[in-house]
């Protein structure tokens, strides 16, 4: 279970007992099922027959930027 601001991914190789984690959260909470994760925090989540990749792009710093805006 992970779980960024109001964001959260559920992993694990047993399905019934993701399905038993989202009801018992849903007790509790509002929530939406919207799939499988394709980014999460700037990573992108792509997957294939062979497993899973994860892949980190590059976000372009800003911390120039705001110091000459500064």
């Amino acid at each position: 279970l992970i779980i960024y601001v109001d964001d959260m991914i559920i992993t694990r190789d047993d399905e019934k007992e993701i399905f038993r984690l989202q009801n018992h959260l849903a007790t509790k909470f509002d929530m939406k099922n919207l799939g499988g994760v394709k980014h999460f925090l700037s990573i992108e989540v792509a997957r294939s027959k062979k497993g899973i990749c994860l892949s980190k792009h590059t976000q372009p710093d800003i911390a120039y930027v705001v110091s000459v805006v500064s």
